[in-house]
């Protein structure tokens, strides 16, 4: 898996949701928890991968 998947996840999550504003999606929970579900784990996922690239 590469590094950068978090970052992409939490592109992917922002851009659901600037599409979900757009089409005017907004009165469904689905839609908005689906996108911060994905910027969550995209968030989890960069940490955890920048910690495990760390000597420390």
């Amino acid at each position: 898996m590469s590094k950068w998947i978090g970052v992409a996840l939490v592109m992917a999550g922002a851009l659901f949701l600037i599409i979900a504003y757009l089409a005017a999606w907004t009165s469904s929970n689905l839609a908005l928890l689906l996108g911060l579900l994905v910027i969550f784990a995209g968030l989890i996922l960069h940490v955890k991968y920048a910690k495990s690239g760390e000597k420390y």
